[in-house]
């Protein structure tokens, strides 16, 4: 009873302390607390369908590259280049659609103020009410032309809504194992804040795309001048062979050659037979000259003899000459038969001379004349013809040594650029590859990154969060009063 009595009296003589002193503390509290900033909270998902994707060249899941991915993305999004872009397109959005007395879906009234108040003239002149796009462009232009400026300033210095500091404070982070990124950001403006997520969200997106395919088509473009590039390196290499045989003479090598070895064997048999057939005459006519003796001597230098036999050289020479050197048509075949009925009656005028020749009955040896002057011209025509066949298969020979000496440096020079052909070719088929290579990559980013999208669109909050007021007042009460309460205590006790 008696530690009763001391409690009870103890707090009767501080009676007034805990009325006055709870009262003043409490309502100190309840009148700052009024002032207290409201805070809105948007949230959005982003669903990256990493783990999900399929590929065109059937590649494997790799789990390791998953997690690196949602890391990239992570990072891309907190960047000093995502936010401030999202810094600008929030100034963007502030500065065209804000009203200073009223609300909007984009600022509130005193948020809008506020930044009025802390930006130069020179900013507002940037300002284009009537287009957000225009203003946003002169604000990047202005932010990025010197590291001096107010919204260089306003960006990398501790205010809200637009510094970097204050866009750290925007949560991402993957939901457990899923595909899906949780975004998160709060903040005292509604409209700032849905807009603050929808546009990192958008950032996010681009960048990531940006970075992907930039590297990717980097490499597109390279193969593209390489393959450009080795492409007229092939064409040049076959317009040089195609040139060089035009220049040479040449339609198709290997056929070419061996045509000409099969006609340079039939040629020398031809040579051959002809100089067996010359030689065979030669030594007939020789011995029927020593049989005929000064009788032969007179016929040969018989004028008309002497022009068909002429007649005969020319005629068998030009015949040779069309069925060697010239080709089958049908005018050169005409004119051939024309030739050689033409040496058929050269022939024949030449038999009809010995008629002429009847002053002699018998040689020396008793022999008949007629007999031996048909035979003897018979060997000067076959002489003649054989003598014209030699030489035209002779000129033919020569023709043939001289196409060898032209083949011969011409074969190698046609299979050094026919190699340089296939190496060039090689080196295109390859460039090809890579480029296709490089398409089929690019398709697989297409694929991977087109599933970068957000699932659920920020929504704009309608209300905000709650300051606690309720809950500073309470505490500011027990506070006071324990507090009273012990301070008088240790009073008395001491």
């Amino acid at each position: 009873m008696d530690i009763l009595l001391i409690i009870s009296q103890f707090f009767y003589r501080i009676r007034y302390w805990l009325l006055w002193g709870t009262l003043i503390v409490t309502g100190l509290v309840i009148y700052f607390t009024q002032f207290l900033p409201f805070s809105y909270t948007v949230k959005s998902n982003l669903y990256t369908g990493v783990s999900s994707t399929t590929t065109l060249d059937g590649a494997t899941i790799n789990y390791a590259v998953i997690n690196s991915t949602f890391d990239n993305l992570i990072g891309i999004a907190k960047s000093h280049s995502t936010l401030k872009n999202v810094s600008c397109r929030l100034l963007a959005d502030s500065y065209t659609f804000g009203e200073e007395w009223k609300d909007n879906e984009y600022i509130q009234a005193k948020h809008y103020r506020q930044l009025l108040e802390m930006t130069p003239p020179e900013v507002l002149e940037l300002v284009n009410r009537d287009s957000v796009q225009v203003t946003l462009r002169n604000i990047t232009e202005y932010y990025e032309d010197n590291h001096n400026n107010f919204l260089y300033n306003l960006f990398n210095r501790p205010i809200a809504f637009y510094s970097l500091q204050a866009l750290n404070g925007i949560e991402i982070k993957r939901a457990g194992n899923s595909d899906i990124l949780d975004i998160s950001y709060t903040s005292a403006d509604p409209g700032l804040t849905q807009k603050t997520v929808k546009y990192l969200i958008d950032e996010l997106i681009a960048a990531y795309e940006e970075i992907r395919f930039r590297a990717t088509n980097d490499v597109i473009a390279y193969f593209e001048e390489q393959v450009r590039k080795t492409k007229a390196a092939l064409n040049e290499e076959e317009d040089d062979l195609m040139h060089y045989n035009v220049a040479q003479g040449i339609i198709n090598y290997g056929e070419e050659t061996e045509a000409l070895s099969a006609t340079r064997y039939e040629v020398d048999d031809r040579v051959e037979a002809a100089q067996r057939t010359y030689n065979a005459a030669v030594s007939l006519r020789e011995m029927l000259d020593d049989r005929m003796d000064v009788r032969a001597q007179m016929i040969r230098n018989n004028t008309n003899l002497l022009k068909e036999l002429d007649q005969v050289t020319k005629l068998n020479q030009k015949i040779l000459e069309h069925e060697i050197f010239s080709g089958t048509n049908d005018n050169e075949n005409t004119e051939i038969e024309q030739e050689k009925l033409k040496l058929k009656q050269v022939e024949a005028n030449i038999s009809n001379i010995s008629d002429n020749l009847n002053e002699f009955s018998f040689t020396k040896e008793g022999v008949g004349i007629e007999e031996m002057i048909t035979e003897w011209l018979n060997a000067l025509v076959n002489e003649a013809k054989a003598s014209a066949e030699l030489k035209v298969l002779k000129d033919r020979q020569q023709d043939i040594r001289d196409q060898y000496t032209h083949m011969a440096p011409v074969g190698t020079q046609i299979s050094r650029k026919e190699r340089a052909i296939g190496i060039a070719e090689d080196n295109y088929r390859i460039q090809l590859d890579g480029l296709a290579k490089a398409h089929l990559r690019l398709k697989n980013i297409e694929m991977s990154t087109s599933n970068l999208q957000p699932l659920s669109d920020p929504a704009f909050p309608l209300n905000d969060n709650g300051r606690k007021r309720m809950l500073y007042v309470i505490i500011a009460f027990i506070g006071s009063f324990v507090f009273i309460t012990c301070f008088f205590l240790l009073i008395e006790v001491l």
